[in-house]
C-alpha cells in the first residue's frame, strides 16, 4: 500500500511538472519581477514565418582562403549594419558563400546592389584629405602590443602606400588619422611619430576580438574580391504572418489526431504515451530556444514528422507488451519484457534515420540544414522520452494499479484468431506492381525529363498580390517588356505569379514600380520573390547525387554489420525502390523538383530503412527460434508479427505530414514528396524488402548446398 501511494504521488508529480512546463512554454508568466517568456517570444522565427529578405553572396574567384571568406563576411556585416536594420544574421556557407538574412526587410534590389559593391576603404587626415585607400594596404592583423601586453591592429603597406603614409604621418604628428569603410568611421587613432617603414599599429580598441574584427574589415577593403548574388529570396510580410497560424493549425490537428489514435488503440497505455509525447514536444521547443535554432516552415514540418516517428518507439514497445500478455505473462513481466524486446529495433531504426539526417545537414544549406537539425534533435529526444519517460510512467502506473487489466493495454480477453497473410507467397505480384509504376515513371523521364524547378535550373519566381481590376494581358505586357521568356499565371485570389530565367532583383524592382503606378499597389503587394543562380543548380545536382549514394552506402554498411550482408542488400534495394517510386511520381505528374525534394528523398531513405529494420529485427529474432524453418516461413511470420506496428506507425506519420500539406500550402514542396515517400516506404518494408531477403537467402542456401554436394 505504501509503495502504491509513493508511486501515485510520483506519477501525479511528473504529470504536474509536464503540465506546468506546457503552461509556461505556451503562455509564459511573471513571478517576482522575472518574466518566463513563452516559446513565441524566445524561439527565433525564420524569414518564411515573419517576412524579410535572404541573399546568398558568392565570391567570384577560385581558391578562396578561410581568412578571405571571414574578412569578406566582416565587410558585408558592416555594410548591412549601415542600413539600420535589426536582427540581421550573416553566416558563411561552404568555401566561398555568405548568406545574409534580414527579417522585416523588403528592398531586395537595394540590398543586392549594396552588398555587390567592393569595399571603399579610405584613410583621411584631420582636414579631410585622402591619405590611403584599400589598394595601398597589403595586410592587417590583430596582434599583441610588445610594450604593454594589450592588443592592437598591425598594418603592412605596399610600396606606394609606404611612401604616402610616411608623408602623412610626418604632416599629422599629434593629430588623428580617421579610417572609413563605405563612409562609416571605424576608428581615429592619433599619430605618435612618423612611420617610414610601411608598418604601423592601430591602438584604441579594448579587446582582441574587436581588433580581429577591425583587421578583417580593413582586409576586406583591401582584397580585390568580387561578390555576386547567386540566390535572392524575398518573403512578403503578409505571407510570413499567415504562415505561422497555418502551421499551428497543422500542428494542433496532426498532434490531436495522434493523441486520439493512441488512446483508441492502446487505451490507458495510450494516455501514458500521450503524456510522454507532450513532454517530447516541450523538450524539443525548449532545446530550440536554448541553442538558438531558427524555426522555419520546413523546420515545423520536420518537427511534426518527428512527432509521428516518436510515436513509433512507443508503438514498438506497446505491441511487444501486448504479445507478451497474449502469451500469459503477468502485467509486470509483460511490461518489462516488451521494453527489452523492442530496444534493439528502436535503436537500430533510429540510428539509420540519424545517418540520413547527418548527410542532409552536411550537404544542405539554409532551410534544408534547419530541417536536418530539427530531424536529428527530434530523433534523439524521442529516444529519451520513449525509453526513459514512457518506461517510468508505465511502471508507476502498474504499481498504482492503473494498468492491471488486459483491456488497459488494448488486449481483449478473447482474442480473435489472427489472420496470417501470405506476403512472401505473392511477392511476384507486389514486385510487378512496383515495377510497372517505376517503368512508367522512368519512361516519362526519358521522353519528357523531370520538371526541374528554379533551384536546379536557375531563374526567378515572383508572386504579386494585384487588385480586382488588374487585367492579365496588361500585367503580361508590363512583365514581358523586362523578361520576354516570362511564364505567368493568376489565381482566384488575385495572386499574379511570374517565372523567368531572365529576371533579376533590378528588373523585379522596376516591374513593381510600374505596377504600383498603374494599379496603386502597396509595397506589401510583393508576396514573395525567389531568385536562384544557375551555379546553385549545378552544385545542388552534384551534391544531391553524392548525398543519396552516401546514404545508400552508410545504410548498407550499418545494416550489414548489425544484421548480415543479405539483410543490408535487401534493405538498400528496398530503399532504392522507394526513391524510384517517389521520382516516378514526380515524373508522371510533372511536379516541380526543387531543393525540398532532395531533403524529402533523404528523409524518406531514413524513414524507409526505419520501417524495414523493425521487420528485419523480428525476422532475425524468429530465425534463431525457428532454425529448421525455411526463409519463406520465417519472413511471413516476421511480417505478420509486425504488421500492426507498421500500419500504426505509417498512419501516425502520414497524419502529421498530411496536416502540414493541407494547412500550410507554402511548404508543400517538402510535404508532398514526404507523403509519397512515406507511403512507398511503408509498402516496401512489408511487400518488397522481406521478399528480396528471402530470394537472397534461398539463393545463398542453394549455393551452399551445391558446394557441400560437390565435396
Amino acid at each position: 500500500m505504501k509503495k502504491k501511494s509513493k508511486s501515485s504521488v510520483l506519477f501525479v508529480l511528473i504529470v504536474a511538472v509536464i503540465g506546468f512546463l506546457a503552461f509556461a512554454g505556451f503562455k509564459g508568466f511573471i513571478l517576482g519581477g522575472y518574466e518566463f517568456k513563452s516559446f513565441d517570444k524566445v524561439i527565433t522565427k525564420g524569414l518564411d514565418l515573419q517576412g524579410g529578405v535572404s541573399v546568398l553572396m558568392e565570391i567570384q574567384q577560385d581558391n578562396v582562403t578561410r581568412e578571405q571568406l571571414e574578412n569578406t563576411k566582416q565587410h558585408i556585416e558592416l555594410r548591412v549594419n549601415s542600413l539600420g536594420v535589426a536582427e540581421t544574421v550573416v553566416t558563411t556557407e561552404g568555401d566561398k558563400r555568405i548568406r545574409v538574412d534580414i527579417p522585416g526587410y523588403s528592398d531586395s534590389n537595394g540590398l543586392v546592389e549594396s552588398l555587390g559593391k567592393s569595399g571603399n576603404l579610405v584613410f583621411k587626415g584631420p582636414d579631410g584629405e585622402e591619405i590611403l585607400t584599400g589598394k595601398d594596404i597589403k595586410n592587417a592583423t590583430a596582434q599583441l602590443n610588445q610594450n604593454n601586453g594589450g592588443s592592437e591592429v598591425g598594418l603592412e603597406l605596399n610600396a606606394e602606400g609606404q611612401k604616402k603614409f610616411a608623408e602623412a604621418t610626418k604632416k599629422y604628428i599629434g593629430q588623428a588619422i580617421s579610417i572609413y569603410m563605405d563612409d562609416e568611421l571605424l576608428i581615429s587613432p592619433t599619430v605618435q611619430t612618423q612611420i617610414t617603414d610601411g608598418r604601423a599599429s592601430i591602438t584604441g580598441t579594448k579587446t582582441l576580438e574587436e581588433n580581429k574584427k577591425l583587421a578583417g574589415i580593413i582586409n576586406s577593403g583591401a582584397l580585390p574580391v568580387t561578390v555576386k548574388a547567386v540566390s535572392v529570396k524575398n518573403v512578403g510580410a503578409q505571407l510570413g504572418q499567415e504562415a505561422l497560424p497555418n502551421a499551428m493549425k497543422a500542428a494542433v490537428v496532426g498532434v490531436g489526431l495522434i493523441f486520439v489514435l493512441m488512446i483508441a488503440i492502446y487505451r490507458v497505455q495510450g494516455i501514458i504515451a500521450d503524456i510522454a509525447l507532450t513532454l517530447y514536444i516541450l523538450l524539443i521547443l525548449f532545446i530550440f530556444a536554448e541553442i538558438g535554432v531558427t524555426l522555419t516552415l520546413p523546420g515545423i514540418a520536420a518537427l511534426l514528422l518527428t512527432i509521428g516517428m516518436a510515436v513509433d518507439a512507443n508503438i514498438l514497445i506497446y505491441e511487444r507488451t501486448k504479445d507478451e500478455l497474449r502469451k500469459g505473462l503477468s502485467v509486470r513481466s509483460a511490461v518489462k519484457a516488451g521494453s527489452e524486446h523492442a530496444l534493439s529495433s528502436i535503436v537500430d531504426s533510429n540510428v539509420t534515420t540519424i545517418l540520413s539526417a547527418l548527410i542532409l545537414y552536411f550537404i544542405g544549406s539554409g532551410s534544408v540544414k534547419g530541417f536536418a537539425i530539427t530531424l536529428m534533435i527530434g530523433i534523439l529526444v524521442s529516444l529519451f522520452t520513449a525509453l526513459v519517460v514512457t518506461k517510468v510512467l508505465t511502471n508507476l502506473a502498474v504499481e498504482m494499479g492503473i494498468l492491471k487489466k488486459l483491456s488497459h493495454f488494448g488486449v481483449s480477453q478473447k482474442e480473435k484468431k489472427r489472420v496470417v497473410f501470405d506476403i512472401i507467397g505473392k511477392s511476384k505480384i507486389w514486385i510487378c506492381m512496383s515495377a510497372i509504376i517505376i517503368v512508367i515513371g522512368l519512361g516519362t523521364m526519358c521522353f519528357k525529363g523531370l520538371n526541374y524547378g528554379l533551384d536546379f535550373l536557375g531563374g526567378t519566381e515572383v508572386t504579386i498580390q494585384v487588385n480586382d481590376n488588374a487585367n492579365k494581358e496588361e500585367l503580361d505586357s508590363i512583365v514581358k517588356s523586362y523578361a520576354k521568356d516570362a511564364v505567368t499565371s493568376i489565381s482566384d485570389k488575385n495572386e499574379y505569379e511570374i517565372k523567368s530565367k531572365d529576371l533579376d532583383s533590378s528588373k523585379v524592382s522596376k516591374i513593381m514600380n510600374d505596377l504600383k503606378e498603374k494599379y496603386n499597389l502597396e509595397d506589401s503587394a510583393l508576396v514573395s520573390q525567389d531568385e536562384i543562380g544557375a551555379s546553385i543548380g549545378k552544385e545542388l545536382t552534384r551534391s544531391s547525387v553524392l548525398a543519396v549514394l552516401a546514404a545508400f552506402l552508410m545504410i548498407l554498411i550499418y545494416v550489414g554489420i548489425r544484421f548480415e550482408f543479405k539483410f543490408g542488400s535487401a534493405a538498400v534495394i528496398a530503399v532504392i525502390h522507394d526513391v524510384l517510386l517517389t521520382i516516378s511520381f514526380y515524373a508522371i505528374f510533372r511536379v516541380p523538383v526543387n531543393t525540398p525534394f532532395i531533403a524529402a528523398i533523404l528523409t524518406v531513405i531514413g524513414y524507409s530503412i526505419n520501417d524495414t529494420i523493425v521487420i528485419f529485427d523480428r525476422i532475425r529474432e524468429d530465425s534463431r527460434k525457428m532454425r529448421r524453418a525455411v526463409p519463406t516461413e520465417i519472413a511471413n511470420k516476421g511480417i505478420n508479427d509486425t504488421l500492426k506496428r507498421s500500419i500504426y506507425t505509417s498512419a501516425s506519420t502520414l497524419i502529421t505530414i498530411t496536416a502540414v500539406n493541407i494547412f500550410v500550402p507554402t511548404v508543400r514542396e517538402f510535404s508532398t514528396p514526404l507523403i509519397v515517400g512515406i507511403a512507398a516506404g511503408a509498402y516496401s518494408s512489408i511487400f518488397i524488402a522481406s521478399p528480396i531477403w528471402v530470394l537472397l537467402k534461398e539463393k545463398f542456401n542453394k549455393s551452399t548446398k551445391k558446394k557441400l554436394q560437390g565435396i
